[in-house]
């Protein structure tokens, strides 16, 4: 068939970035492109309208609708959008070689890096914990009051001309707390307890602080180190998924990819298709199913035809990307009346752009150059990566507890010197 001068009638579907309308009027996209360069190969002329009832093409009561439909019933001669070469299409329709190839894969929300904050320097202790510091700092102070009070040993018990430095106002109420905070942040202190109950406190005190340093220096180097981790996947592929059961697959509710993964031979699909039928994650179209996952926390993955989620992935905001491996490669072609000859000049100047690299750059204008988000870098749950986790009080119940058992040891000391001192008088 010689189609030179030829004007054809083509139905569209617009999806980005096959077909989309263009500002002033007009169509342009990846596939106007191809469109273009195959009919001036060829020789002919085109119109496009748009498909009447949006659709790329089902059987319905035994009648096709959408954009198959219309090449059936002679109302156009090209059918042009991103639609699936399928066995059951081609009984009635003829398509081109395949123009793309794609796989169905997993849409997701982009997981983002962590970031502590302003509070990252409370992060690596827990809300109980600091705050049982707070009270062991403060009963810890008042008990140095009580001994530089009560003790006879004392600094405050000693005679002035005996203290020339003045040593003996040094455990009133404001010194033993600027005694006790001194010491917990590594700083110097003007005097130490002189009589032995302060002593005992004051070890003890040592002992506590020293773990609680150390505890919180590991702690915070930790969450440091997690801080540059790639952000993580809670998943690597369907499998995981399906184990797991904690994100929703989303599907087209009657649409070409559920029917995929339903009527396949292998058990994981089939499992894939279950698991979205008991969970009832169908959604109404893919533009409904991209707010899902937009909209969610990372609970939600869409399954979309990798050519157009790369597309999605690329645009801003930036906030999702595919991930996972591909599953069921298919083909993508024009749709031609089956008997019209128009299917040879097509597939002849398909293969002459595939030899020529035209359709590689077309691919990399619309997809690459027109992206404006970064390839983005995860980790999936297999890989080894450093995570953090605050300290609490049961992981430090020891130095707690070493802390108690010398606040009464130096309580004892102290009534043992007050009486000593008692007997002696």
């Amino acid at each position: 068939m010689d189609s030179t001068g030829s004007v054809y009638n083509v139905t569209a579907v617009l999806s980005n970035p096959y077909v989309m309308k263009k500002h002033g009027g007009g169509y342009e996209g990846f596939l106007v492109d191809l469109l273009n360069k195959i009919s001036e190969q060829a020789g002919f002329k085109y119109n496009i309208q748009l498909v009447k009832d949006g659709n790329y093409g089902s059987l319905v009561d035994g009648r096709w609708t959408g954009m198959v439909g219309e090449v059936v019933r002679g109302e156009a001669d090209i059918g042009l959008g991103d639609i699936t070469i399928t066995s059951m299409r081609k009984r009635d329709v003829d398509f081109s070689k395949p123009y793309l190839s794609q796989s169905l894969r997993l849409l997701g929300k982009k997981p983002v890096r962590y970031d502590p904050g302003l509070g990252f320097l409370l992060k690596p202790f827990t809300v109980e914990l600091w705050f049982y510091i707070l009270i062991a700092l403060l009963l810890v102070a008042i008990l140095f009051v009580v001994i530089g009070r009560f003790n006879p040993f004392e600094w405050r018990h000693v005679a002035s001309d005996k203290d020339p430095r003045g040593a003996r106002h040094s455990f009133g109420l404001r010194e033993s707390f600027m005694f006790v905070f001194s010491t917990i942040t590594l700083q110097g202190y003007r005097e130490t307890p002189r009589s032995l109950a302060g002593r005992v406190l004051a070890v003890s005190w040592f002992i506590f602080v020293f773990f609680m340093v150390v505890a919180y220096i590991g702690a915070a180097t930790a969450f440091m180190l997690a801080g540059q981790n790639m952000p993580s996947m809670p998943f690597e592929d369907i499998e995981d998924i399906v184990r797991d059961r904690t994100v929703q697959v989303g599907m087209v509710r009657g649409g070409s990819s559920f029917q995929t993964f339903r009527t396949s031979t292998i058990d994981i699909y089939n499992r894939l298709a279950d698991y979205v039928e008991m969970q009832d994650s169908f959604v109404s179209t893919s533009e409904e199913g991209l707010e899902r996952v937009r909209g969610g926390g990372g609970d939600f993955v869409m399954v979309m035809e990798s050519l157009r989620a790369d597309y999605i992935a690329q645009q801003l905001p930036c906030d999702v990307m595919v991930y996972g491996k591909g599953h069921f490669s298919m083909g993508l072609g024009l749709i031609t009346k089956q008997g019209s000859g128009l299917k040879r000049e097509i597939n002849t100047a398909l293969l002459r752009m595939k030899e020529d690299g035209i359709i590689a750059k077309m691919q990399q204008k619309w997809w690459t150059l027109m992206g404006r988000c970064p390839v983005a870098r995860v980790a999936n749950k297999r890989q080894q990566i450093i995570t953090a986790s605050q300290v609490t009080i049961r992981k430090l119940a020891a130095p707690f507890l070493l802390l108690l058992i010398g606040a009464i040891l130096a309580v004892v000391v102290l009534v043992g010197e007050i009486v000593f001192r008692k007997l002696r008088q």
